[in-house]
């Protein structure tokens, strides 16, 4: 599949190429393919956007693993008035999205719904009003109780500003949104591992450790087609810092051993693995880099 939107994109820009003073006979044909093109390589990025994990996966595969809460992680609701550029604003509203669903998987309900409250001004401010407009806001609050009613509230409000977003024609911000969720939730479990209280027995501690760093070896693929994702629209210095970062990320995740280790039952030595800990500094690295 992202062989296939490469050669998509490139098709179209074989179209563009073609449609030249000197071939204007072919003029309207070139411009049928070229929108064809168009057509097909949205098609092939809706495709990655649905590979993609929801807000709210991340969040409540820590829970699973018996990982306790870190409101520390949180990125502080009160920078949300600090991204006057969109690019800004549609990466942390992401980042806040999974956030909420952090909280909510750990049963912080209160202070999930505040955050919602709080983060309104950056969807007004993508035109995303109707994601996360009052009636979501009553929604959640009527569900306080109920965890999985939560996430899906969550995973609806961004899924509906995706759709929102493509059909207006501004896929650059919607996949700028998801990189905002995927960058938290990989930032939240690799933060999980490296700051975990070194005081408990090994054998616990471990228990806890190799679900987290289970979860974290899992995003290599999401990571892979978020990155073709980004290289899918339109590139400004925003987001091709943001690829080349991603991509020193996706080299890190190479050097793992992952199933050399696993297939000599030797799981527990990936906690004192370089790659992990290269892959846990370059995720801080992004992360403090979006949230500015």
């Amino acid at each position: 599949m992202k062989m296939y939107l490469r050669s998509i994109v490139f098709v179209a820009l074989l179209a563009v190429v073609a449609c030249s003073p000197q071939k204007k006979e072919k003029e309207s044909s070139n411009s049928e393919a070229f929108e064809k093109a168009q057509e097909e390589v949205k098609e092939q990025i809706s495709g990655v956007v649905k590979e993609m994990p929801a807000p709210s996966e991340i969040p409540y595969l820590l829970m699973e693993t018996g990982a306790d809460f870190n409101e520390s992680l949180l990125h502080n609701v009160k920078s949300v008035g600090n991204y006057s550029q969109n690019n800004e604003a549609a990466v942390n509203l992401g980042v806040y999205a999974t956030d909420v669903a952090y909280l909510s998987a750990y049963e912080k309900s209160q202070k999930a719904l505040n955050y919602i409250t709080e983060i309104r001004p950056l969807a007004d401010q993508l035109a995303l009003s109707g994601s996360f407009d009052p009636k979501t806001v009553e929604r959640f609050e009527a569900n306080l109780s109920n965890t999985d009613s939560l996430a899906m509230i969550v995973n609806e409000a961004i899924n509906n500003a995706d759709d929102h977003l493509r059909k207006t024609d501004r896929p650059k911000v919607a996949a700028l949104l998801l990189a905002g969720s995927f960058i938290e939730g990989l930032y939240i479990a690799t933060a999980l591992v490296e700051n975990y209280p070194n005081e408990l027995p090994d054998e616990a501690r471990s228990l806890i450790l190799i679900p987290l760093v289970d979860v974290i070896i899992k995003q290599e693929e999401p990571l892979i087609d978020l990155i073709e994702l980004l290289k899918g629209v339109d590139q400004d210095d925003y987001i091709s810092t943001l690829i080349t970062d991603l991509e020193v990320l996706k080299a890190e995740y190479k050097k793992l051993n992952v199933q050399k280790l696993m297939d000599e039952g030797r799981g527990n030595e990936l906690l004192k693995d370089e790659a992990l800990d290269n892959i846990t500094n370059q995720m801080g690295k992004i992360r403090d880099d979006v949230t500015g």
